[in-house]
């Protein structure tokens, strides 16, 4: 484990949440049905869908940090290990198999702070901090913090297998080096790579995204059985169809694709800076 990835992780996680929540956070009101429901009740609608746009970063800006540096330090580390110990192995794999298992242990840092943030992001007007507010709704039973961590996993795992080896392809194609590359070509290639996978990986996980929102924003309502992700899924489809699956994919897509973009390309330049690439 690198002490470069320690650092390089988590600079591109906090990067990316400071200027791309907003769009993560009307991405989620656009999932919320109860949300969607208020605001066309609302005398004041557009107010209501911009307002407290940076509701729930905090929790969810604490945890990028740590888990930033637990993904990449143990995609790092497995990529490494695969690719030196099991060379036969074609890379393609290797780089499925070292994003998995690095996404996994990411998601168990990142599950408590998801459930406060989402839950946070719908929450209307309340005095001082909405996150707070989130955790006291939550708090009463502390299993609901991990409420949605199979679904976490289960959206975030494929979005990086398919979303990693698509990355480093594009990288090659690009003409990315381990070295030889200036500051700049790496921050353009690399960004341009991560931009195009992570926006294409973005939109075809948006199902699982829709399911998990909805799970996830339950975890504030008491005396109600947990729902299960088939049986959330049908409902949906049931009421909404295909759309309703999708719904914010657009807005997931080009978003998520331009944060994939900075995230990566400050984490590779942050490597570069430091000697590592």
């Amino acid at each position: 484990m690198r002490t470069a990835d320690l650092i390089a992780g988590p600079t591109a996680g906090f990067a990316i949440c400071l200027a791309f929540h907003p769009f993560d956070t009307l991405k989620t009101r656009v999932q919320s049905s109860a949300f969607r429901k208020l605001a066309a009740q609302s005398a004041h609608p557009r107010k209501m869908w911009l307002r407290g746009l940076y509701q729930g970063i905090g929790p969810i800006t604490l945890a990028m940090m740590p888990g930033s540096a637990v993904f990449f330090a143990s995609y790092e580390s497995s990529k490494g290990f695969l690719l030196t110990s099991a060379p036969q192995i074609p890379e393609p794999i290797t780089h499925v198999l070292s994003s998995s298992l690095a996404e996994v242990l990411g998601c168990v840092v990142a599950t408590p702070a998801e459930v406060i943030k989402q839950n946070a992001q719908v929450l209307q007007e309340t005095k001082g901090s909405s996150s707070l507010a989130a955790l006291k709704l939550i708090g009463r039973n502390p299993k609901d913090l991990w409420r949605g961590f199979t679904l976490l996993a289960g959206r975030n795992v494929p979005f990086v297998v398919i979303q990693f080896p698509l990355y480093e392809q594009l990288k090659v194609a690009f003409g990315v080096r381990e070295r030889g590359n200036g500051l700049t070509e790496t921050a353009k290639v690399t960004g341009t790579a991560a931009g195009l996978s992570g926006g294409v990986a973005a939109w075809l996980t948006t199902p699982v995204d829709v399911v998990k929102t909805i799970i996830m924003l339950e975890a504030s309502k008491h005396g109600g059985k947990r729902l299960r992700a088939a049986d959330v899924a049908k409902s949906v489809w049931r009421e909404e169809g295909v759309r309703g699956l999708w719904r914010g994919g657009a807005l997931r897509g080009i978003w998520t694709g331009a944060g994939s973009g900075l995230y990566l390309g400050v984490y590779e330049c942050t490597l570069f800076a430091m000697g590592e690439k």
